[in-house]
């Protein structure tokens, strides 16, 4: 009976949770004009938990389905999204930023950017027509490794409680030689567990190098350049070396054609 009565409160906490999520993206108001259908659509738990929590994005998606989260509204009006983590600011604060523009939010202003022992803090401010869609964001940032812990919506202030320990870029791993072609931006790569590397341009290109290398929380290790044009570098990574970025000095049309990537 002791067994029965601790799943009975868990599964009643459960489900008081995802009530309480659901409050924090439409509001007491909405919740309750809307209880009998949500208790029905959120009836079974268990298809909104993950990694043992709330699962924000599936039950913003399906808020959205059932047009509690309008993607759009009337006319242009001023929104904020606000992040929150616990860790790994300096990914977070590039991960943020493309989170916003998979969202097609890319008209924006920094309004808040902070670090302390409490955690991170960024903050955007911008005016749209547009919704900033939570299930695309949240998406993103999962797919790079970032939980979301929880989504607030109120008076177009969007907040995500993130926890952002396992943050990745999620670009490219250079285990054996790779080939790339032209881009419209800078190169990223994955090169964890290498020691060197050898960069080769493609014909047509005029390379003038322009390198980042980085450690895996995207703190700068190492900056090269070079007076170019340059065929062929050789790099000698710094211990601890996780991510790369190639680009040009003065214009990434100068790599027309791309690179030839060699690890050693």
């Amino acid at each position: 009976m002791r067994v029965w009565w601790s799943l009975l409160i868990g599964v009643a906490l459960y489900a008081s949770a995802i009530d309480d999520r659901i409050i924090g993206l439409i509001g007491p108001k909405a919740f309750e004009q809307n209880r009998l259908i949500l208790n029905t659509v959120f009836l079974d738990t268990k298809r909104y938990k993950k990694d043992g929590l709330v699962d924000m994005v599936e039950v913003a998606r399906i808020l959205e389905r059932l047009g509690l989260l309008p993607k759009t509204l009337h006319r242009p009006t001023p929104q904020e999204v606000w992040f929150f983590s616990y860790n790994n600011p300096a990914l977070l604060f590039y991960l943020s930023e493309k989170a916003l523009q998979e969202a097609y939010i890319f008209k924006y202003t920094i309004t808040h950017l902070q670090k302390d022992e409490d955690g991170v803090v960024e903050a955007f401010a911008f005016t749209s027509a547009s919704v900033p869609d939570p299930v695309r964001i949240g998406s993103f940032l999962r797919a790079h490794g970032i939980k979301v812990l929880d989504i607030k919506h109120q008076n177009g202030r969007w907040s995500y409680t993130l926890d952002s320990a396992q943050a990745t870029l999620g670009v490219p791993k250079v285990e054996k030689r790779m080939e790339t072609k032209k881009g419209e931006s800078a190169l990223w790569l994955d090169i964890s567990g290498l020691s060197s590397l050898s960069i080769l341009a493609k014909t047509g290109d005029h390379w003038f190098p322009k390198i980042f290398i980085y450690d895996r929380f995207l703190h700068p290790l190492q900056r090269i350049e070079r007076p170019g044009p340059v065929k062929r570098l050789e790099l000698s990574l710094p211990n601890g070396s996780y991510y790369i970025k190639i680009s040009d000095r003065f214009s990434t049309k100068n790599i027309k054609n791309g690179f030839v990537i060699l690890p050693r």
